[in-house]
C-alpha cells in the first residue's frame, strides 16, 4: 500500500469518526428535545384540568396605565388578595347562582339592555318590545359618571361583588363590571360598613363626579345587581335629553348629621332613615333605632386632580376616595 493511499485511508476514517459524532450529538438532543416537549405537553394538560389561567387585559382605550395582568389559579371566582374583599354569604350564594346553566344566563342576559347618557348622568333600563328590540324603558336611574368612563360603546356586564375594595381603602356596594375597570357601584363608604357612606360625595349624584365608574344609590345599584345577570349589555352615549323616562333625583343628605352616613335608599332594616325625623328646630334626631352611625363633619377640599393609573380624584372629592374606584390593579 502506497503512502497516498494510507493517507486517504486515514481521511476517510476520520470523516467517519466525525459523521458518527455527528449523528450521536443529533440523536442526543433529538432525545432531550422529545422529553421536554413530552413534559411541556403534560404541564400544559394539567394546567387545562386545574382550570389555571394566564391572560393580559388591555382596556378599550389602549392606555398603557390600564393594562393588567391577571393570574386566576383554580377558577374564575379567585380574587387578588391586594384589591379583593371576602364576600359575603349573600354574595356567595349569588354566584352559585350565575353558575347555572347556559342557557338560563343567556336568557337571563337579555332580559335588559342598559343605556348610561354621560351628558345627562343618567342610566336607563330597557326590556323588549313585540318584535324583540330594546326600546320599552322601565326604569332610569340617577348616576355620576366620570373622566374615564367610556365615551361610547356597548359592553357585556361580568362580574358580580356585594362589597368591592377600591384603591385608597374604600368600598362600593353592589359591584356590577361594565368593562375593564369600569364598574356599576354605590357611592363610596369608608369601611366595608353600612353607616360609613361618604355623604359628601353622595350630595354629587347626578353630577360628574366619578373617576370613571358608575356611581348609583344603593338602591339602584341594587337593583342592577339583582336583576341584570352576566351578559347583560351596557351602552355609553351622550344625549342632552336624559331618556325617555327622564332624569331622577337624589336627595341632599349633608345637613342631617344624624343619619347622614347611611345612604338613605339602602333597604338595610337597621338604616337609620327609616325612622328619622327632621325636628322643626333644626335639631336632628332618630327615634326607634338602636343603630348610630358614626357622624363625619369633616369635608375635604376639592383637588380637581384626575390620574387614571394610580388616583382616583373626583370633583370635590375626599382624601380617602382619591382613586376610590380605582382597584390596586389599576380598575377603576
Amino acid at each position: 500500500m502506497t503512502q497516498e493511499q494510507k493517507k486517504k485511508n486515514i481521511k476517510k476514517k476520520k470523516m467517519i469518526i466525525i459523521v458518527g459524532f455527528i449523528i450521536l450529538l443529533l440523536l442526543i438532543l433529538a432525545i432531550i428535545g422529545g422529553t421536554v416537549f413530552y413534559f411541556m405537553g403534560k404541564n400544559k394538560e394539567l394546567d387545562k384540568k386545574e382550570g389555571n389561567t394566564l391572560y393580559y387585559s388591555e382596556n378599550e382605550k389602549g392606555d398603557d396605565e390600564n393594562n393588567v395582568l391577571v393570574v386566576e389559579l383554580g377558577g374564575d371566582n379567585q380574587n387578588d388578595n391586594t384589591n379583593e374583599v371576602n364576600s359575603t354569604n349573600e354574595e356567595n350564594q349569588s354566584d352559585k347562582k350565575d353558575e347555572g346553566s347556559k342557557t338560563t344566563n343567556k336568557t337571563n342576559s337579555e332580559q335588559y339592555y342598559i343605556k348610561i347618557n354621560n351628558q345627562a348622568n343618567v342610566v336607563t333600563i330597557y326590556k323588549k318590545d313585540s318584535n324583540g328590540k330594546f326600546t320599552v324603558p322601565v326604569k332610569a336611574m340617577i348616576c355620576s359618571i366620570g373622566t374615564a368612563t367610556p365615551e361610547s360603546g356597548v359592553y357585556k356586564m361580568s362580574d358580580k361583588y356585594t362589597w368591592r375594595l377600591l384603591q385608597g381603602n374604600v368600598y362600593g356596594q353592589y359591584a356590577c363590571r361594565i368593562t375593564g375597570h369600569i364598574l356599576f357601584h354605590s357611592v363610596p363608604y369608608e369601611k366595608q360598613d353600612k353607616s360609613t357612606l361618604e355623604w359628601w360625595e353622595y350630595d354629587k349624584l347626578g353630577t360628574k363626579a366619578s373617576l370613571g365608574c358608575i356611581r348609583l344609590k344603593v338602591e339602584d345599584a341594587k337593583w342592577i345587581y339583582d336583576n341584570c345577570a352576566k351578559g347583560t349589555q351596557v351602552e355609553f352615549y351622550s344625549d342632552s335629553n336624559p331618556g325617555p323616562l327622564g332624569k331622577p333625583s337624589a336627595q341632599k343628605i349633608s345637613e342631617d348629621e344624624a343619619v347622614r352616613n347611611w345612604d338613605p335608599t339602602d333597604p338595610d332594616k337597621n338604616n337609620p332613615w327609616k325612622n328619622y325625623k327632621k325636628d322643626s328646630k333644626d335639631n336632628n334626631t332618630v327615634k326607634e333605632t338602636s343603630t348610630k352611625p358614626t357622624q363625619n363633619t369633616t369635608t375635604l377640599k376639592d383637588t380637581n386632580t384626575n390620574v387614571v393609573s394610580k388616583n382616583e380624584i373626583t370633583t370635590t372629592t375626599s382624601k380617602n376616595e382619591r382613586a376610590s374606584e380605582l382597584e390596586s390593579n389599576n380598575e377603576i
